[in-house]
């Protein structure tokens, strides 16, 4: 039982939150702690903040509201009328942007892991994305390997992202193939194809 989450939720806004985030640990400890941040940010997002403030919200929930809990966590907003995606990340590797058959991580933004400080503030930054476009939000188990840094399996992952499979599902499961992590860590994925 681990601590990896993800979640899609439509906000009132009509704007659609997407996260994904890690707590440290395993067992149940990590599981309740998964539990009380995903609500949380749930909840606060119906505040309209963006992700940035939401971010720091969250870090101040785990780090007062819980038992010493640190979490990574991507938070993005996405707007479908404009297709515009704003995004933070608090500790988290970045997401990854598939496009035209290329892929690249989108930049690695400031932003201390959850519940290690109190009052965190996170950088921001908006990405507008084109029809046909992928995005990816994944936890570390995804690329984690003792054999190699993590910037060379950042770069196995971008490679593996760019395949040209028909479908989503085909690429997924191209994706989770040959992106093996040789940890026990949890792997989460959640991935958007804006059509």
């Amino acid at each position: 039982m681990g601590g990896d989450w993800y979640d899609a939720v439509v906000l009132p806004s009509k704007q659609v939150l997407l996260s994904v985030g890690d707590v440290a640990g395993h067992g149940i400890e990590a599981a309740t702690s998964m539990v009380v941040l995903r609500n949380a940010l749930r909840g606060l997002a119906v505040t309209g903040a963006g992700p940035a403030q939401l971010l720091s919200w969250l870090n101040n929930v785990a780090h007062h509201l819980t038992n010493s809990v640190t979490a990574t966590a991507i938070c993005a907003l996405y707007d479908p009328s404009t297709r515009v995606l704003r995004w933070a990340r608090a500790g988290h590797l970045p997401p990854v942007l598939v496009r035209e058959g290329q892929a690249a991580t989108l930049p690695m933004l400031k932003g201390l892991l959850l519940g290690a400080v109190s009052d965190v503030a996170y950088q921001e930054a908006e990405v507008r994305l084109d029809i046909g476009d992928t995005l990816l939000m994944y936890t570390d188990g995804l690329v984690e390997r003792r054999d190699r840094s993590m910037e060379e399996s950042l770069h196995h992952l971008v490679t593996t992202a760019a395949t040209s499979r028909t479908s989503l599902e085909q690429r997924l499961d191209h994706l989770l193939t040959y992106s093996r992590s040789d940890t026990d860590d949890d792997t989460c994925i959640i991935s958007i194809e804006v059509m």
